[in-house]
């Protein structure tokens, strides 16, 4: 007898590179204007000494790393500045949204599932009306774990309300996609809508 997976009822979305574009370079850039540091001092802050991983899983405020910068630069500059510096950064994918809705009007739960910081989610928030549509958000500063870690997958599946194995999951990393399939989700990288489109309908969800 042919082995028949369960149907699909949650569709699982990351953030960055699917429902929007970013460019860690415009960070990057807007914030040495901002402070004046150079591009490499931000780049060691951010990703040598680790900032960017504690911030996004939410080991440190929002507060703390606005100080840790202000106390390196020689420009003076105020919280409000540096997060928008730090957040201004992302391309709608337009594309993407009539078919998120019409996924949800076929009436399968939606879940975001993203490695993100509370000033990038905070910025998109009101300019991301879509958002509304998903019935919950897996945020890694709120989980206090960063994917592949199991700890934000396990989150992601509770909030399902299902089997893994009746998730679908989008991720433009193949890291991250392989990682839930170890989780037993059933997973494919994103590249771009007319692709998904087209792993949708292999999987007849559209």
């Amino acid at each position: 007898m042919d082995f028949q997976s369960p149907p699909i009822k949650t569709i699982i979305f990351d953030l960055g590179n699917v429902l929007v574009f970013f460019s860690y370079e415009k960070i990057i850039s807007q914030i040495s204007s901002l402070s004046g540091l150079s591009p490499h001092i931000i780049k060691e802050l951010l990703i040598r000494k680790e900032l960017h991983g504690a911030y996004e899983s939410g080991k440190i405020s929002d507060e703390e790393i606005y100080n840790i910068f202000l106390k390196e630069a020689p420009q003076s500059f105020s919280q409000e500045q540096f997060f928008l510096a730090a957040s201004d950064i992302f391309q709608l994918n337009d594309p993407i949204y009539p078919f998120v809705k019409a996924l949800k009007k076929r009436g399968f739960r939606l879940i975001l599932l993203s490695n993100t910081s509370p000033a990038h989610y905070q910025f998109l928030t009101p300019r991301l009306p879509i958002l509304d549509l998903f019935d919950a958000k897996i945020l890694s500063y709120e989980v206090k774990a960063l994917k592949p870690h199991p700890r934000i997958y396990a989150a992601a599946i509770e909030a399902a309300g299902c089997s893994p194995q009746e998730c679908f999951y989008t991720d433009d990393v193949p890291e991250f996609v392989s990682a839930a399939r170890v989780h037993g989700i059933d997973a494919e990288v994103f590249t771009n809508v007319q692709e998904l489109e087209k792993q949708c309908k292999k999987r007849q969800l559209i």
